[in-house]
């Protein structure tokens, strides 16, 4: 893929997010893709995984706004920053549990703000083979 087709390819991921549409995020990745939250979770290999990955996010009603994606010169790799905002539960509570932000009051009504650096390969295809997802604490913030 050239680098316009990888950004733009990059800039799907966050639109199929915003959309909901959890089939449609699911085929962009190859069946045995591998997701890291080096910070928040364990990998997550293949579309089982991906889906059961996916599925709280997309319930807590989870919204992306992506920067403008940058091309690495490997012709496999885009990085895109994305700010997150999504429902504080169900996920709040474990970083809340880890130290990572405070608990807010009202939990049923309250949103986490995170922004990360998501480091995606994709194959020729364009189909993403990797994604990587770098936030630190500092990038979490509880909204309400």
């Amino acid at each position: 893929m050239n680098e316009f087709a990888r950004k733009k390819r990059a800039l799907e991921h966050s639109r199929r997010i915003n959309a909901g549409d959890l089939d449609a995020i699911i085929d962009l990745y190859a069946p045995d893709a591998v997701l890291e939250d080096p910070v928040g979770s364990p990998p997550v290999t293949g579309h089982d995984a991906l889906r059961a990955h996916y599925e709280p996010l997309l319930a807590a009603r989870v919204r992306e706004e992506a920067a403008e994606p940058v091309a690495g010169q490997d012709a496999a790799h885009a990085l895109i920053q994305v700010t997150s905002v999504m429902d504080y539960l169900p996920a709040g509570p474990l970083y809340a549990e880890r130290g990572w932000l405070k608990a807010p009051d009202a939990p049923e009504t309250a949103r986490v703000r995170r922004t990360a650096m998501l480091v995606i390969r994709m194959d020729a295809s364009g189909l993403v083979r990797h994604l990587k997802s770098y936030w630190g604490t500092s990038d979490l913030t509880v909204l309400g």
